[in-house]
């Protein structure tokens, strides 16, 4: 079985959980980071493919937050869906940028401003990714950001890929003027940060099923804290119970030595009933 190669990061003295699939012994998370909701204007570039049956391409550039980071797209429009093949490369653990990020997330933005999440992008051992995916949208920018969980329904402002279009791209090209509700990085994560990585050691790794199953227990727990601090235990307080529930379950089922995939399962589908309960309270902040 493979096992992670170990990653430390050091911030401020700081306790934070580390995520990379080059791996690491099993993390801690000392830091109980809070959020605040504020919105950012962002512009990208949207293509209409929805009236083309050929395959076209788009390339990613790296923003000024992860430079390095690149990728391409094939997108093609297909009886009413527009499927996406997504591949990346540079993309360093998102734990860089903060202890509440744990994830990247694919987003279309429609010409309206309109978010959707089009799923989760995790680096493998070498920083690369790939996701295939399909959405109903036809016209629509690509963007990825590092989040606090898969479920997210708004991009952060931690946006580290944007499309660019090629000279050969397909399709017309529109303005996005895009607003977003966003989860700035806390005060300690936005300090600056160095990654450090060694050779495997003597002692105890994760391997891949079980980082992952780690992995989907924290995005949940953050997507918990995140709901209570958005005030979904006053305004979605049956949804948010479901969330934690799940949650514990979750938390058995990996104390039980359960299978992995069981674990992430139960995991995720907290993290996407507390997304649930916080998009509720959401609504009602905004009433």
């Amino acid at each position: 079985m493979n096992h992670l190669g170990l990653v430390s990061l050091v911030v401020c003295a700081c306790s934070v959980p580390v995520f990379s699939q080059d791996g690491a012994d099993t993390p801690r998370r000392d830091q109980v980071p809070i959020y605040q909701v504020t919105v950012e204007q962002r512009t990208i570039r949207a293509v209409n493919y929805g009236q083309r049956n050929e395959p076209t391409k788009i390339d990613f550039q790296g923003t000024v937050l992860l430079p390095k980071a690149r990728g391409e797209a094939k997108v093609q429009g297909k009886a009413g869906t527009v499927e996406i093949d997504a591949k990346f490369e540079n993309l360093e653990s998102p734990a860089r940028f903060g202890p509440q990020f744990l994830t990247y997330v694919l987003w279309a933005i429609t010409p309206e401003g309109r978010p959707v999440n089009l799923g989760e992008v995790l680096p493998g051992a070498s920083n690369s990714a790939k996701l295939q995916v399909t959405t109903d949208l036809q016209a629509f920018g690509l963007l990825v950001s590092a989040e606090p969980y898969f479920s997210v329904t708004r991009p952060s402002n931690v946006v580290v890929l944007e499309n660019i279009v090629r000279p050969d791209t397909a399709g017309k090209v529109e303005q996005v003027e895009a607003k977003y509700e966003l989860l700035p990085r806390s005060p300690v994560a936005a300090r600056p940060v160095e990654l450090q990585t060694s050779e495997p050691q003597e002692g105890k790794k994760l391997p891949l099923n079980q980082y992952e199953a780690v992995l989907a227990l924290y995005q949940a727990q953050n997507a918990l804290q995140i709901a209570r601090a958005q005030g979904a235990g006053r305004y979605a307080s049956d949804t948010l119970q479901k969330a934690q529930q799940l949650y514990q379950q979750a938390q058995k089922l990996q104390a039980d030595k359960a299978e992995s995939k069981r674990v992430v399962m139960v995991a995720r589908e907290a993290a996407q009933s507390a997304e649930d309960a916080r998009t509720i309270a959401m609504a009602h902040n905004h009433q």
